[in-house]
């Protein structure tokens, strides 16, 4: 071949690509030629797009590989060139691998009309950022909708649809964005939805298991079974963790439910056979009375008209109810006595009407005597005096034993009519003697009481005040009846005889008392008391002095005017004393005047109820300490303090309820956290309920003490219990790490003992069972030990893949070692240990066979080196491989190459030296 690369570009121009020797020349120069301008006129005399694409892929000049790029896309870009059919040039791009040349072809618009094709190269490139680009440049409303098709909720595009959808695009692709917007937003609030309604109908689940009403319960769980079902369906929209999480709730507190319902089944029952029961004793007894009335209706009308079979009628029917009576009294247990006591009493007023009715005819007699009662108390003329009394009593209480032996058995049957006239007259009577009873008893009342303080008086030494009272009460004595002065005798003859004896004593006591009690007012004045003890003393030794009277002497009105005149000098300093109380007093009244000012301002004033709770406490206070006012103000004052008060305590105490409700309501919910499962969820709930009570204000000083404290040890049994179930979670997982540690050195074990596949095979078939307690761990140490498993797995692929090179060197070598003894003249080897695939070469061999052209093949596909001496032939060798991989895609195996190879028969000389180098190839 000529060195002037002028020469055989000439030489191109005379070759046919059709020839085939002639084509093997071309591919030659347009892929090996050193001059770039040799390969391109051979490129443009193959004239094959294909190798043009290939020389664009792998040329190592730039100048070819430029413009055999060039060419590519100018076929490929352009929708007019011919070069391609419509149906080649989809074909060629959709088994293209080239990125960049694919995002170039994208951004063609005959290409982008073929949303189907646009997809697959999109999916081919696999860059959201180029597909985001795509769809917002593009003008192609299909293309657009099919990538909207494609799109998986994500954050990025959530952003693109959103700044897409600014942009002012086609309805129908707006439409299409907003509704898969709408759409991501609705998938992704259905999990949290989903988890807060679970947690709602968990609640009101959970608080069927202390709930005591069965009926209730049962009812209630029905309708949460059918929500919950219900809900179920939803259930995809959960990860498995959570979903599993949720149903085994839901199954503990079923489990909890039903237990309570089995515990409460029993009192059910019985409860119900108790309602049976009551219904029963409701209902005879409703007709029993029933049954009465009617009887007292016909009696109370027809009396006198009854027949006898209507009598026996009603009695017949009163049997009746008392059978069952007897019956319903057997079926109440003993312990029930308020309900025996009930039915026997309704039992003996059955007995006694059947009775009655019986004996019917003395029924009517006792009527008509009862009538005669009646109207005989209806004649008689009441008491017109307190003196009338007795003989009135006498006539009343004739007549009321009269009756009652007249009605005797037949109480119950007596016409309403008799008894409503018997009782008001009675009433009447009862009326006119209590009026004159109580007039008597005033007088004797009023005698009796006086001639008591009388007594007391003389008893006190202030006998003049007694003798007075004496001649009053004398009068009143005189004017009692008999049978009065009879009661009040006794009293009357001692108290009179006390006063005769004081008329005597007077002069006698009072002459040395009067000076003696001058003497202590004396020493008052020489040495006061304290104020109230000095007062008190004053009021004392004038109530003494004014007991012992007036004798109406001179020297008895020279000691009264002595006293007069020391009493008013012992009393002098308490005079000045109650003088500044007074002073005082006026001040304070001012100072709670002002007061009250200040709360009406309050009252007007819109502030904070806390600040008015705390304004108001002040003032209230202030109030306390202002002191006394005039005691005929003290209750007024007193009153519009609490009139103006009032209302304001009711604002503040309605506040403080609120709040202590609402905190009573947060107390309640933190209290059943604790059966809340899991542990995390009722703490972060228990601190969204802290967050709660800080943002309510003060419920009151008492109430704010006793729910603070009760919320706070709910709060406190809840972290107990999380911190003991952290302790036992942490032995827990301790424990499930060493038995996952020990499972893992097991493996490992297995591992490092296999000597085959089959043992390597085994050695971790117990890795599942290690995965599934893996599960169970915290991330941190689940990730390490997941990490140590994989590398097992890693390990164990080394392994497999070590043993299998080693038995193919094995195979490999005991293949040579045949090929070696099969010299030209000598008998085939024992193949028969060798697989059937090479004992067929030994025993159809072609001599025919080009081992030496072989053998470069293998080593051109294995990348093995060539003798120097070969080189060129080596180069002829790979242009028609891959020739024959560009025209049909086929590519030659080592195995099919070495198989053709020993079918080349037995080895002679010059191929001792090729064995070598074909083993080269296989055993390294």
């Amino acid at each position: 071949m000529s060195p002037d690369p002028q020469v055989r570009i000439k030489a191109i121009e005379t070759l046919d690509n059709q020839a085939s020797e002639q084509k093997s020349v071309l591919h030659e120069l347009a892929f090996n030629d050193a001059d770039s301008k040799v390969s391109l006129a051979a490129l443009y005399k193959l004239d094959s797009f294909v190798l043009w694409y290939k020389m664009s892929e792998i040329a190592k000049d730039e100048i070819v590989k430029r413009k055999s790029l060039k060419l590519v896309e100018s076929v490929l870009l352009s929708d007019s060139d011919t070069t391609l059919t419509s149906v080649e040039r989809r074909k060629f791009i959709l088994e293209l691998k080239d990125i960049s040349l694919l995002e170039k072809l994208l951004a063609q618009a005959w290409v982008q009309k073929d949303a189907e094709l646009s997809m697959k190269i999109l999916r081919k490139i696999d860059k959201p950022l180029f597909r985001d680009k795509v769809f917002v440049t593009t003008s192609n409303e299909a293309l657009q909708l099919t990538i909207l098709d494609s799109l998986e909720d994500a954050p990025s595009n959530r952003k693109l649809l959103n700044k897409f959808i600014k942009r002012s695009p086609p309805v129908a692709v707006q439409n299409k964005a907003e509704e898969l917007l709408s759409l991501w937003f609705k998938v992704e609030q259905i999990p949290l939805e989903l988890e807060q309604q679970m947690k709602m109908l968990l609640s009101r689940l959970l608080t069927l298991k202390d709930h005591q009403d069965l009926e209730y319960i049962e009812k209630l769980r029905t309708d949460l079974d059918f929500e919950y079902h219900k809900l179920s369906d939803s259930f995809n929209y959960l990860d498995e963790v959570r979903r599993t999480e949720i149903q085994q709730k839901y199954l503990d507190i079923s489990n909890k439910v039903n237990r309570n319902i089995e515990l409460l089944k029993p009192v059910w029952i019985a409860q119900q056979a108790k309602l049976v029961l009551n219904k029963s004793i409701v209902t005879v007894s409703q007709n029993i009375e029933d049954c009465l009335g009617e009887v007292h209706t016909q009696l109370d009308s027809r009396l006198a008209e009854l027949a006898k079979d209507e009598v026996d009628g009603f009695k017949f029917k009163l049997m009746q109810f008392g059978n069952e009576l007897i019956q319903l009294i057997g079926d109440v247990p003993v312990t029930e006595k308020k309900q025996h006591q009930f039915l026997e009493q309704l039992n003996n007023r059955v007995n006694q009407s059947v009775h009655t009715l019986a004996n019917f005819s003395g029924l009517q007699e006792a009527v008509l005597a009862a009538q005669h009662l009646v109207e005989k108390l209806e004649a008689q003329p009441l008491p017109s005096s307190p003196n009338d009394l007795d003989g009135a009593q006498a006539r009343l209480d004739d007549l009321k034993q009269n009756w009652r032996s007249v009605i005797g058995q037949c109480a119950s049957f007596l016409p309403q009519e008799l008894y409503e006239r018997w009782n008001k007259q009675t009433n009447v009577w009862k009326k006119a003697v209590a009026e004159h009873r109580k007039e008597l008893n005033a007088e004797l009342s009023r005698c009796r009481n006086k001639l008591k303080t009388v007594d007391s008086l003389v008893h006190q030494g202030k006998f003049k005040a007694a003798m007075g009272l004496y001649k009053k009460v004398q009068v009143w004595f005189d004017n009692l009846n008999e049978k009065q002065q009879a009661q009040l005798q006794k009293t009357f003859s001692n108290v009179q005889q006390q006063i005769e004896n004081l008329k005597d004593w007077q002069d006698y006591i009072s002459a040395p008392r009067k000076p003696a009690l001058l003497d202590e007012v004396e020493s008052l004045i020489a040495k006061p008391l304290a104020i109230e003890a000095q007062s008190k003393a004053i009021k004392v030794l004038r109530s003494q002095w004014n007991s012992l009277g007036k004798t109406g002497t001179e020297s008895d009105q020279a000691l009264n005017n002595a006293f007069d005149v020391a009493i008013e000098a012992a009393f002098a300093p308490c005079r000045e004393h109650y003088e500044q109380q007074q002073k005082l007093r006026a001040s304070n009244l001012l100072l709670k005047k002002q007061l009250l000012e200040e709360i009406q301002i309050l009252s007007n004033t819109d502030i904070p109820i806390m600040e008015l709770a705390k304004q108001l406490k002040l003032l209230q206070q202030k109030w306390r300490s202002s002191g006394e006012v005039d005691f005929k103000l003290r209750s007024e004052l007193n009153e519009k303090f609490q009139t103006l008060v009032e209302p304001l305590k009711q604002k503040i105490n309605k506040f403080y309820n609120n709040n202590a409700l609402q905190k009573q309501r947060l107390l309640d919910q933190a209290k059943l956290l604790i059966e809340l499962e899991p542990i995390s969820e009722a703490i972060e709930e228990a601190k969204s309920l802290q967050l709660r009570w800080k943002s309510i204000e003060h419920a009151g000083r008492k109430a704010e003490a006793d729910l603070w404290q009760a919320f706070r040890q709910a709060n406190d049994n809840l972290f107990a219990k999380r911190a003991e179930l952290n302790q036992q979670h942490k032995l827990e997982v301790k424990q499930q790490v060493e038995q996952v540690k020990l499972k893992i050195n097991t493996l490992k074990s297995n591992l490092n003992n296999a000597k085959n596949k089959g043992e390597l095979k085994q050695a971790l078939q117990d890795t599942p069972a290690v995965q599934d307690l893996l599960k169970s761990l915290p991330s941190g140490i689940r990730i390490e030990l997941e990490h140590e498993v994989n590398g097992l797995f890693e390990k164990q692929k080394q392994k497999v893949s070590e043993l299998s090179k080693n038995e193919k060197s094995k195979e490999y070598i005991q293949l040579f070692e045949a090929l070696r003894r099969w010299e030209q003249g000598a008998n085939k080897p024992d193949v028969t240990e060798l697989r059937k695939q090479w004992q067929s070469g030994f025993s159809n061999d072609s001599p025919t066979i080009d081992r030496d052209d072989i053998t470069l093949k293998m080593e051109v596909i294995a990348d093995k080196p060539s003798p120097v001496s070969e080189q060129n032939k080596r180069k002829q060798v790979q242009m028609q491989l891959m020739a024959q991989k560009l025209q049909s895609g086929d590519s030659l195996e080592l195995n099919t190459l070495l198989l053709d190879w020993i079918k080349g028969g037995e080895l002679r000389a010059s191929d001792k030296q090729l064995l070598e180098r074909v083993e080269r190839v296989f055993v390294s």
